[in-house]
């Protein structure tokens, strides 16, 4: 089977498709970074729509091992790994060395789980928003560790968009890449500083690259070089390709509470933008100004109330098809009735928790995932192929 194509920032939707079909097997990813490179293949590992891996091929038991070792080093591991790598049969499985290096309390499995997030958090994020092909096989399956939440992925992803932000105009995305000027060695007294400069920085390689070939995080490696940037050691040439940058769906709250307004907002920060608003009045001025994904609407405030709210949102053309949520003490079913022919979507009741809250919402956006993509607009093939 052909590769299927996707658009810069469609990944966000395949990866979604994966989720909700709760698929399990291999997927290949070629991301076409730099148009004029070769795409750089990745492959992320599924398992009943979680997500165990990430990197780039599949892991084979020396690789993962090494992997461990690199990012948990002490003087004593080495030797040790190697001794119960000799003990393992060639047929064990991934999860069998890793339950073996367990047993042998080389690592738990927190420290093993935490680094696979690592490794599978720096894959996903450095090919995100970039176009290329694919192909998922389900016939591959590979079952090593529990595995992520996609939601808790983007989440963080998202998080971290934040910190590569505040590095601009000076580095627009970890892709930039950094050259030395004419007279720079000659004026860095510090000897690690200068050795380091001399050994990566040679106007090809970009900050994830030269962060891969150190074995250290992008990010990491973007707080030291706008230092030595901004020093006037170095020049930065930031490519002209997709930067990495996820849009989030907006949210508006429309509750009197301060405290269910804060509530609302910690729940949703980092899923979604989240906007707040206490009466009826400021809350149509907001839709009006706004592009509002989906609306909150707490059912008991006071003067105009949630469900004389949605009657009159709904009664706005180009609202018509805007997601309702109300949010009420209220459990009755003619209290759910009254909000449905309100023209409300769906129903919320309180008490609930941030993981309530966050499954209704995403019922109706994909939380972490651009609200712009249609996810109708390309059908993605996850049959069978390699």
């Amino acid at each position: 089977m052909l590769p299927n194509q996707y658009q810069a920032q469609e990944l966000s939707n395949l990866l979604e498709n994966i989720q909700t079909k709760q698929a399990s097997g291999v997927l290949y990813i070629d991301a076409q970074v730099d148009p004029e490179k070769p795409a750089k293949p990745r492959v992320l590992i599924w398992k009943d729509g979680r997500t165990l891996y990430g990197g780039k091929t599949v892991p084979d038991a020396p690789s993962l091992v090494k992997l461990l070792e690199q990012k948990l080093s002490r003087e004593w591991v080495a030797s040790a790994v190697a001794f119960a790598m000799r003990q393992v049969t060639e047929q064990a499985s991934l999860r069998d060395v890793l339950e073996r290096l367990v047993q042998m309390q080389l690592y738990n499995w927190e420290q093993i789980e935490a680094v696979l997030y690592s490794q599978l958090l720096l894959t996903v994020e450095q090919i995100l928003p970039y176009p290329g092909k694919f192909q998922f096989d389900s016939h591959k399956q590979l079952n090593f560790c529990r595995g992520v939440e996609l939601s808790k992925l983007m989440l963080d992803i998202t998080q971290r968009q934040e910190q590569w932000y505040s590095f601009r105009p000076t580095i627009m995305s970890m892709d930039a890449v950094p050259s030395l000027k004419s007279d720079t060695l000659a004026n860095v007294t510090e000897p690690n500083v200068r050795k380091h400069l001399q050994e990566w920085v040679n106007g090809q390689r970009s900050l994830v690259d030269i962060a891969e070939g150190l074995n250290k995080d992008p990010l990491s490696i973007a707080k030291s070089y706008i230092n030595w940037i901004q020093a006037g050691w170095l020049d930065i040439a930031n490519n002209n390709t997709t930067t990495t940058q996820i849009s989030l769906s907006t949210v508006l709250a429309v509750d009197d509470s301060a405290v269910m307004q804060q509530l609302i907002k910690r729940a949703l920060t980092g899923y979604c933008q989240v906007i707040l608003a206490s009466n009826a009045v400021d809350a149509l001025n907001i839709i009006y100004h706004e592009k509002i994904s989906l609306l909150l609407l707490d059912v008991s405030m006071p003067e105009i109330d949630g469900l004389e709210l949605c009657r009159t949102v709904r009664s706005i053309p180009q609202f018509r098809d805007l997601p309702i949520i109300m949010v009420t003490a209220r459990d009755g079913f003619f209290d759910k009735v009254k909000g449905k022919f309100a023209g409300s979507n769906d129903y919320l009741t309180k008490p609930f928790d941030a993981e309530q809250l966050r499954q209704v919402v995403g019922r109706y956006i994909g939380l972490g995932i651009s609200a712009n993509n249609n996810k109708d607009a390309v059908a993605f093939d996850l049959s069978s192929s390699s």
